[in-house]
């Protein structure tokens, strides 16, 4: 399977965060595992064969465009190839604006993109017909900056999830409150309704995937030096929150990479 992130131009990522791109030729069954990573997005797909997102004991069948929400919950998504599936990184709000779904409703869940909504853009049907991911990555960019053509940021907001992006998770919520012009309950009710999570859960998700990076980094660090690196309090912090998120302890996570 080949996977690879392209780089975006600065207009795309006013709405998108990142695009990655999963590609398989052979007839292989492959899982995909997804962690919380602080944002939703969107999806666009082509198997012959039935793709299946499975969260905790839930599973569900998907059509070829969906929008997923924030994950808390680790995510596996099975397919079997031949395949592509190209995945965009969304700004939180950017769901709810552009497309109209709550994005407090997507927590840990998916929603089908009716056909009838994405069917008209001509590079959908062609990235099929020539199992092509590079039109595929153009025909859902082209789809999402086309829904997302009236959306603009809360400005608060956004400075406040650049802010915890920049400082990798490690932020007190109360001094950035004060630093906005906002209490901090106000501050929690805004950012819930723009992003699906309160401040402290978003930071908590930024700070374990600086930690999901520095240990899939090819120095193999200590634990100890990579919860000092990530901005944990202690070891034992770093292991309960990476577990939380991932099911498995660090050492066991590293094992299997």
């Amino acid at each position: 399977m080949k996977v690879w992130k392209p780089d975006l131009s600065l207009e795309v990522k006013s709405l998108i965060q990142s695009v990655f791109i999963f590609e398989s030729d052979t007839n292989e069954k492959q899982n995909l595992p997804f962690y919380a990573d602080g944002f939703p997005g969107l999806v666009f797909f082509h198997s012959e064969n039935p793709v299946t997102v499975y969260v905790g004991s839930e599973s569900k069948v998907m059509d070829p465009v969906f929008v997923y929400g924030q994950t808390i919950e680790p995510i596996r998504i099975q397919m079997e190839g031949p395949f592509f599936f190209v995945m965009a990184q969304l700004f939180p709000a950017v769901v709810e604006e552009s497309l109209g779904i709550p994005v407090v409703e997507l927590t840990n869940s998916c929603f089908t993109i009716p056909q009838s909504d994405w069917i008209e853009e001509p590079n959908f049907e062609l990235s099929i017909e020539k199992f092509s991911s590079s039109l595929a990555m153009d025909a859902l960019m082209t789809f999402i900056m086309k829904k997302g053509r009236k959306f603009r940021p809360d400005p608060i907001l956004h400075i406040c999830i650049e802010e915890i992006l920049e400082e990798k998770g490690n932020c007190e919520i109360g001094k950035l409150s004060k630093k906005l012009g906002l209490s901090e309950r106000t501050l929690q009710r805004r950012f819930r309704n723009y992003v699906g999570l309160t401040p402290k859960q978003f930071s908590s998700i930024i700070r374990f995937q600086s930690s999901l990076n520095e240990l899939n980094g090819e120095i193999k660090s200590k634990l100890t030096d990579i919860a000092y690196v990530s901005g944990y309090a202690d070891q034992s912090h770093f292991i309960r929150q990476f577990k939380s998120f991932t099911k498995q302890k660090p050492f066991r996570f590293r094992e299997k990479i």
